[in-house]
């Protein structure tokens, strides 16, 4: 056996791959801070697809309710987000020198 070869990782189980519910109240908490689904879902080490049908199998339920109250709270918090330097006023001004 190779001494520099590195060990395979461990493999993952069941419920890396489900949603437990540890992980969607983490998600509804990461969605509250970016309001982002894909973001928040990446954040919990899932996709965005799972964490629509999360959402699906939630509504109607208090759950699904948080959902709602996370996005937006998330949009509220990325909109009053002071601009990068490369939004905002002043962008007209702004000469941008590329091959002539």
């Amino acid at each position: 056996m190779d001494p520099n070869r590195t060990p395979p990782a461990a493999p993952r189980n069941h419920a890396d791959y489900r949603w437990t519910l540890p992980k969607a109240l983490a998600f509804l908490e990461a969605l509250a801070e970016c309001g982002m689904v894909a973001e928040a879902a990446r954040r919990v080490g899932m996709s965005r697809q799972s964490a629509y049908r999360l959402r699906a199998r939630l509504e109607g339920g208090p759950l699904g309710e948080g959902w709602d109250l996370a996005r937006r709270a998330g949009v509220e918090t990325r909109r009053r987000r002071p601009p990068s330097r490369w939004e905002g006023p002043g962008l007209d001004k702004v000469t941008v020198h590329g091959p002539k």
